[in-house]
């Protein structure tokens, strides 16, 4: 009876293995081919809309984040240019009006607290990188992201509809060595001293032309400390309107002053 147990098991493994050997291959498949899709929106120097929420942190403490915006695409650089506008709030406090503007290297950013000179509305940064795209972000529109999410796929059946189309739907989790967050989004990277790192569950929703509709992650850093508790980001990005024209132009120069 051992013996006849032991069979049936090695035949379901052999049964079964195959199988979840090809859809793993069919997601990363999937995946590759929105990173072609992505990456030929770059060289149309299209572009997109989107809105986001983040989530940050639990409780009284807790924050949220809402934006829209539009990005505008260049070949080799991927985000080349965004309007972006957002709204932040802490717990119960009042919310915070935040507006960016990025052309290549330049910055143009607007808040409500800034102490700025009589008639001028506008900051100017150049290079700053906290307000820059890169290409360590974690997001749906970044081609190494894609690609290191792609070894963790698994489609995932869906009637979703997104920006009016059918979606496909695909799940994953990854670990990386460090983590962090700047202006511009969440970042990853290979761990650096003693720098946390952490995981990132995702889920992504391409179109049929497999560019991205939809785009969830939960990022949870590693403590710093044995007091410390970990550290969690919920992110929910749409996208919408492939291809639509944008025109996203620096402020008049008589509203901006230089950072300092």
């Amino acid at each position: 009876m051992r013996t006849l147990c032991a069979l049936l098991g090695v035949l379901a493994l052999l049964l079964t293995s195959p199988l979840a050997g090809v859809a793993h291959a069919r997601a990363t498949s999937s995946l590759a081919q929105a990173i072609s899709a992505l990456k030929g929106e770059f060289a149309d120097k299209s572009s997109v809309l989107f809105s986001q929420k983040t989530r940050n942190g639990l409780g009284s403490d807790a924050s949220l984040t809402v934006t829209h915006g539009k990005h505008r695409f260049a070949a080799k650089t991927g985000v080349y240019a965004s309007d972006i506008t957002e709204i932040f709030t802490v717990g119960d406090g009042d919310p915070e009006l935040f507006r960016m503007i990025n052309l290549g290297r330049d910055t143009y950013t607007q808040t409500y607290w800034d102490d700025l000179p009589k008639g001028k509305k506008w900051n100017h940064w150049r290079d700053k990188e906290g307000f820059l795209w890169s290409q360590n972000l974690v997001d749906a529109l970044n081609p190494k992201f894609l690609q290191l999410i792609s070894r963790s796929a698994e489609k995932v059946p869906t009637k979703d509809r997104y920006d009016g189309v059918p979606t496909t739907r695909y799940d994953g989790s990854v670990e990386v060595g460090h983590l962090g967050s700047r202006q511009a989004g969440i970042y990853y990277g290979e761990r650096i001293g003693e720098w946390a790192g952490g995981r990132i569950t995702w889920k992504l929703w391409l179109g049929p032309d497999n560019l991205p509709r939809r785009f969830q992650a939960e990022t949870v850093y590693e403590p710093y400390g044995s007091e410390q508790r970990a550290d969690t980001v919920r992110m929910n990005i749409l996208y919408k309107g492939w291809g639509t024209p944008v025109h996203i132009t620096a402020p008049p120069k008589n509203l901006v002053v230089e950072a300092e």
